[in-house]
């Protein structure tokens, strides 16, 4: 917009300056979402006003932020306006001149500091802009990471010698150059909940509003038309809202639900996706059309004064939007008890890991519980009955040709088999389960890359670059001169000569590499006390499950082909320290606790992966899942009855 084509007063670029004469009040109604500006949004608006302000080829003297739309309104008595659009990068500007006062003289200090303008979000009108304290609730959350990285920012432009005079007069300064936003004051209209209506107009398609925030308007539109109704207060609206949402932002609770690593922003849409019923062929928007659906019904309702029944495709029983307040309630206090709960925690969770939405596995136990009514109408349902339910839920990723898979074929699953992470997943979370002493960290689970990996190294050499190589090669000598027998010594001599001889010349002599790795991959098996023909049979099914467990990604790399005995190492010294997640079973596996203790051992069998530790491994794993897979046995038969 050319700036000297101004319509009216109300439409027209205004400088930052402008706002700092004390007499600006600005007022976030409660329909609007809290503030959300992250690091890059912060910086970013950081580096284009301090690029702007030094630019000396920038041809405008303005740089604009986008609109900011305001209505005048009262709030306390007191002359204000109400933001209908533009809240986050007006809160982001007050934080930003806040720190431009520590850079002023004590003369200039005085005069702008009482002068600031001010923001109350009506949700929330305790927020402390000057000392915002995280754990407090969402809103401070973010307020206190903008202001730490604004702060971080000045503070790196002083250790860069940074001139900021050009910046700081951009924003301050009745001068050449500045720093605009485009000033949009609507008008007083008659039409009701205009507030609401141009907030939806403004923000229809845009990214920035999610369909949760959107609903939770329509809720507190619906509150403002009751005003004179017996109705929820909006005070415990707005604390109910807030505490639903901070549960949505505790990882613990959010990756025992959900498998998407989204931010915390929309992480709530689940809960209203869950409420309409909304599977994955809808789109992302459906559930505040519906939403939408219900409070126009209800409007149209009201002024044609008919009694008409809502229908929709996710509840009979809603009759207005007190009715889905009351629904969205109740749906979330069932998602927080089946977190608390040991059971459901455990089973949801795995059914949520493995691609079933908390909205399918509802559906399943609901429909379990009507089909037994209708064979056995007294009948009263148990927790047995929904371990049983759930369990057949879980099967329903074991099938194959459209059959159940056998308990007794899970020894036949083989490395690359779809099967073998969603059983070795299963063994760690029952056994987390039947314990009761710890919880699966779901969360920890899913915010790592996992890889299913071989506990004994597997038979051919597979890293190819130098570096890799090189690193195999060291593991490795570490892990001999850990062992005090005379072979031992040997491998590990002829293993630091190599390293000396491909180090001097910058390259792998891969005909000699393999061959090393051949000898130290028998030397680890044959001195485990098998004989030739247990050797044998055992370098065959190195791909079997009994040689297989779950690693997270990065420790796999760092030891990828190395000997049973460096992986022992690695996992001891990373649970020792604590600073990495190890699956309950894979810890057990590497500290050998599936192996008979009946049976005398030695340092050495420590250090190696023989056949009794496989059985061990496989009996353990039976003995855990096994009664999931029978729990499809009679069902199955009655199906092909």
């Amino acid at each position: 917009m050319n700036e000297t084509q101004i319509y009216d007063k109300n439409f027209a670029p205004l400088p930052i300056a402008d706002l700092l004469d004390g007499k600006h009040h600005f007022v976030i109604p409660s329909f609007q979402r809290g503030y959300r500006w992250e690091e890059k949004q912060v910086t970013d608006l950081l580096e284009d006003i301090k690029q702007f302000a030094n630019d000396d080829n920038v041809k405008s003297d303005s740089y604009f932020l986008q609109p900011v739309v305001v209505k005048a309104c009262k709030y306390n008595g007191m002359e204000a306006y109400e933001v209908l659009d533009g809240q986050q990068r007006l809160t982001t500007m007050l934080l930003l001149l806040k720190r431009l006062m520590k850079r002023l003289g004590e003369d200039e200090r005085e005069m702008y500091q009482d002068s600031l303008y001010d923001i109350v979000y009506t949700n929330r009108p305790q927020l402390d802009f000057d000392n915002p304290q995280a754990a407090e609730n969402i809103d401070s959350y973010y307020l206190s990471e903008a202001k730490m990285i604004i702060d971080d920012w000045f503070k790196e432009q002083t250790k860069n010698k940074q001139n900021l005079n050009n910046f700081t007069g951009a924003l301050l300064y009745d001068q050449k150059r500045q720093v605009k936003i485009i000033w949009y004051a609507i008008e007083e209209d008659s039409e009701d909940l205009v507030s609401i209506n141009i907030f939806n107009r403004l923000n229809k398609g845009k990214i920035s509003l999610t369909s949760s925030e959107l609903i939770k308007a329509l809720f507190i539109m619906d509150y403002d038309l009751r005003a004179n109704e017996d109705k929820l207060p909006a005070e415990q609206l707005s604390m109910e809202w807030n505490e639903m949402e901070r549960k949505f932002q505790d990882d613990n609770f959010w990756y025992f639900i959900s498998d998407d690593n989204r931010g915390t922003q929309t992480r709530i849409d689940v809960l209203f996706d869950f409420v309409t019923c909304r599977d994955e062929e809808k789109d992302t928007d459906y559930s505040y059309r519906e939403f939408q659906k219900l409070y126009d019904f209800c409007r149209d309702q009201e002024r044609n004064n008919t009694n008409e029944q809502f229908v929709s495709d996710w509840s009979d029983d809603i009759k207005n939007m007190q009715d889905a307040w009351k629904q969205v309630r109740k749906t979330f206090d069932r998602l927080v008890a089946w977190y608390e709960d040991n059971l459901y925690y455990h089973y949801v969770g795995y059914l949520v890991a493995i691609g079933f939405t908390p909205l399918q596995i509802y559906n399943h136990l609901e429909t379990e519980k009507r089909n037994r009514k209708l064979t056995e109408p007294e009948y009263e349902w148990t927790v047995e009955d929904t371990m049983l339910s759930l369990r057949k839920k879980m099967m329903d990723r074991f099938k194959q040709d459209n059959r159940y898979i056998k308990k007794d074929t899970i020894d036949e699953f083989e490395y690359k088999s779809e099967y073998v992470p969603r059983v070795l997943l299963l063994f760690n979370v029952e056994c987390c389960r039947r314990g009761q002493n710890v919880r699966f960290a779901f969360d920890k689970y899913k915010k790592e890359n996992w890889d299913v990996e071989h506990v004994d190294s597997q038979n051919d050499a597979t890293l190819q670059e130098y570096d890799d190589r090189m690193r195999w090669m060291k593991n490795v000598n570490f892990i001999l001169n850990m062992e005090h027998t005379d072979r031992a010594k040997e491998l590990a001599n002829e293993c630091q000569n190599l390293i000396v001889e491909f180090t001097e010349r910058s390259k792998v002599n891969v005909d000699r590499y393999r061959a090393f790795y051949q000898t130290i991959n028998k030397f680890y098996s044959a001195e485990s006390g098998e004989n030739d023909s247990e050797v044998d049979l055992t370098t065959k099914k190195k791909d079997y499950l009994s040689n297989l467990t779950l690693l997270d990604s990065a420790t796999n790399r760092e030891y990828k082909d190395a000997p049973f005995a460096y992986k022992r190492y690695c996992i001891v010294k990373n649970d020792r320290l604590g600073d990495r997640f190890i699956p309950l079973c894979t810890r057990n596996l590497f500290l050998k606790y599936y192996t008979d203790s009946n049976n005398e051992s030695s340092y050495l069998d420590t250090m190696r992966w023989n056949s009794s530790d496989r059985e061990g491994y496989m009996n353990a794993m039976h003995e855990a899942v096994d009664p999931i897979f029978d729990s499809v046995i009679v069902e199955e038969k009655e199906v092909q009855s």
